[in-house]
C-alpha cells in the first residue's frame, strides 16, 4: 500500500510543472518538508538544495523565542525546569509551541534557526527544527570561571559562515557580573574545528547587556574613557575580522516618580534588523554593571542605528510605562511593533508600539500567560526561525546527533 501510494504521488508531480512545485514546497515548514523528501529523488534533491534552503529560511516567519524556568519546590526534590513558548506574529495562544529543555543547557545565541548552548564543559549547536545538535569543545584552558553570557554566535550573509566567540577575560577580571576588560577574542568557524586567537581593543566589556549581529557583524557595549556617556558601541566584522567603536547617541536621562537622581542604564538589541540601544533610567547609586535586568517603570528610549557606515543614530521609540516594575527579557523583547513585558507575579504582557511616543498603560495591555513561580531574571527571549540547514555542513570532525529534542505543539495554558 505505501509503494502504491509513493507511485501515485510521484506521477502526480511530474504532471506538476517543478516551479510550481517548488513554489508550494516553499511556502511549507521544516516538519513536513523532512517528510515529503521521501516522496521521490526529485522531490529530495529539491528541498535539500542549498538555494532551496536558502530561500525557504529567508521567506520564513520569524518568531519569538522565550524562555523561562519554574522552580517547583518538591520535597525531597526540588528542581528546576526549563520550557521554551515560541510567540508567533498574531502573538496568539493558540499558535504557542512548547518544548522541554535540559535546565543545565543556557541558551546564549539565536541565528538563522541555529540555537546555540552552554553546557558545563562543552558548547552545544541545535537545529530544533530537524533535531540535528552537536557538540563543540570549548578552548583550551577554559573551564574555571567561565559563563555563558561570554560566548555569542553569528553568521556572514556573503561568506555563510557561522562563526563562535569567546570573550577572554584578563585573570583579575573573574568576578561574575563584574565589567571585565580584555584583549583577545577566541573566534571557533562551524566547520574548523579549532578556536583561534585575535588580538582585539583593550576595552571593558559589558557584554551581559547583550550581543546581538546584524548584517554579517557583531555588536556588543563597551565602558571606558574617550566615550560618549561613558559607554560606546564595539563591532566586530565577521568576514574581516576587524573591530569597530561606534559613539551612542545623544541620550538624555529620564527624570522619573520611581527612579529618584536617576542615569542611564544601556542595553543593545535588534529590532527590525537594526542596532538598536535601549536606555533606562535607574538609581544612581547602584552600578551600572548590577543592571541586569531592564525594568520599564521609568520609561525607555529606543535608538536605532541607521547606518553602520556614517554611525548615525535615530530615536525609534520613546516609551513611557507606570510606576509598577514591568521587566523585559533579553535580547530581544519588542518584535512586529510589540513588547514584551513582564512581570514579579509571572504574568506576561504584551503592548502595541503603533506610534514615536508609547504610554503603556496595563489596562491596554494584553495577557499572554502567567508563568507561576519564577524569577524574571532567569528569562530569555531570542528572535527565531525555522531553517532546513543541515548541520553535516558544519559538524567538521564533530559528531552530529539527531534526537526528539524538537519544537513540538503543545497546549498553552492562559
Amino acid at each position: 500500500m505505501a509503494s502504491e501510494e509513493h507511485i501515485v504521488a510521484c506521477s502526480t508531480a511530474t504532471r506538476i510543472p517543478l516551479d510550481v512545485i517548488k513554489e508550494i514546497l516553499l511556502r511549507l515548514p521544516v516538519g513536513p518538508l523532512l517528510r515529503l523528501r521521501r516522496v521521490c529523488r526529485q522531490w529530495r534533491d529539491m528541498i535539500s538544495d542549498p538555494h532551496f534552503i536558502k530561500e525557504h529560511a529567508y521567506r520564513g516567519p520569524k518568531h519569538l523565542l522565550y524562555l523561562h524556568k519554574l522552580h517547583i519546590s518538591a520535597i525531597p526534590n526540588p528542581k528546576t525546569v526549563s520550557y521554551t513558548t515560541i510567540i508567533d506574529d498574531k502573538w496568539s495562544p493558540s499558535t504557542w509551541v512548547t518544548s522541554h529543555m535540559d535546565p543545565d543547557d543556557h541558551l546564549f545565541a539565536s541565528c538563522n534557526g541555529l540555537l546555540c548552548f552552554y553546557k558545563k564543559f562543552t558548547l552545544k549547536v541545535v537545529n530544533p527544527a530537524t533535531g540535528q545538535w552537536l557538540h563543540l569543545s570549548k578552548p583550551d584552558g577554559i573551564l574555571l570561571h567561565d559563563f555563558h553570557y561570554l560566548y555569542s554566535f553569528g553568521f556572514h550573509p556573503t561568506t555563510g559562515e557561522y562563526k563562535l566567540m569567546h570573550f577572554l577575560r584578563e585573570p583579575q577580571c573573574y568576578k561574575s557580573g563584574q565589567p571585565f576588560r580584555f584583549d583577545t577574542i577566541q573566534v571557533y568557524t562551524l566547520g574548523d574545528g579549532k578556536w583561534r586567537n585575535i588580538q582585539a581593543p583593550r576595552t571593558c566589556c559589558m557584554v551581559h547587556f547583550g550581543v546581538v549581529n546584524v548584517d554579517g557583524a557583531m555588536y556588543w557595549l563597551i565602558e571606558g574613557e574617550g566615550t560618549n556617556y561613558g559607554m560606546a558601541v564595539m563591532s566586530f566584522d565577521l568576514k574581516e575580522e576587524t573591530f569597530t567603536t561606534i559613539q551612542l547617541p545623544p541620550l538624555e536621562v529620564k527624570e522619573t516618580v520611581s527612579c529618584a537622581n536617576p542615569r542611564n542604564a544601556y542595553y543593545i538589541t535588534e529590532i527590525d534588523e537594526k542596532v538598536c540601544i535601549v536606555t533606562i533610567p535607574y538609581q544612581r547609586h547602584v552600578p551600572r554593571w548590577r543592571c541586569y535586568n531592564a525594568e520599564l517603570s521609568g520609561g525607555a528610549d529606543v535608538w536605532a542605528l541607521e547606518s553602520q557606515v556614517e554611525h548615525r543614530w535615530f530615536l525609534k521609540y520613546s516609551i513611557q510605562s507606570p510606576w509598577l516594575p514591568r521587566y523585559v527579557a533579553q535580547p530581544c523583547f519588542i518584535h512586529r511593533e510589540k513588547i514584551l513585558l513582564q512581570d514579579c507575579e509571572g504574568n506576561v504582557w504584551y503592548h502595541d508600539l503603533r506610534s514615536k511616543n508609547v504610554h503603556i498603560e496595563q489596562r491596554k495591555e494584553m495577557k499572554l500567560l502567567h508563568l507561576g513561580p519564577h524569577r524574571f531574571y532567569e528569562t530569555q527571549s531570542h528572535f527565531y526561525k525555522e531553517t532546513l540547514v543541515p548541520l553535516s555542513l558544519y559538524a567538521g570532525a564533530a559528531t552530529v546527533r539527531t534526537s526528539p529534542w524538537l519544537l513540538a505543539p503543545a497546549v498553552a495554558s492562559h
